[in-house]
């Protein structure tokens, strides 16, 4: 059962546009009044179990995940 901040987190990448800017763990982290390592620690549960898409960026060659952004709409077949 997700947490409380999960639950906020999703909520926040509901309303993103799954093409635009991701929400950045510091974004996140500001909107909610914490800090962006527990908004990380959220961040790789929710990629984890498939609720959110990874933002990566390269830090010194190494992908390191930095946001999240919405799953993209499932296409209808």
């Amino acid at each position: 059962m997700p947490n409380d901040m999960e639950l906020q987190i999703l909520t926040v990448l509901q309303g993103m546009n799954a093409s635009g800017r991701p929400a950045t763990f510091g974004d996140l982290a500001r909107a909610f009044g914490v800090s962006s390592d527990l908004i990380a620690l959220h961040a790789k549960q929710l990629v984890a179990e498939g609720r959110a898409q990874p933002s990566m960026i390269n830090v010194r060659g190494v992908p390191t995940l930095h946001g999240l952004m919405p799953l993209p709409n499932p296409s209808v077949t």
